[in-house]
């Protein structure tokens, strides 16, 4: 996959959670004790895996520090 911020070729990997993490999408990061399914704009990218790391396919920019992905 070519970058699309500098159009070189990214490096192919995953992008991985410390164990028992998940990824989500938030207009804003909800505090500790809020329910972060209720925070405007949420997405779930991956679900949680307990006491497994979560990962996602992605490709990375060494040059622009750019990761890409799919959900």
């Amino acid at each position: 996959m070519k970058c699309p911020k500098c159009g070189k070729e990214m490096r192919t990997g995953y992008l991985f959670t410390s164990k028992d993490g998940a990824f989500s999408f938030a207009n804003e990061v909800p505090g500790v004790f809020e329910n972060a399914k209720k925070s405007e704009g949420f997405v779930e990218i991956t679900p949680l895996k307990a006491s497994h790391r979560t990962n996602i396919a992605a490709n990375c920019c060494d040059e622009c520090r750019m990761v890409a992905f799919e959900y």
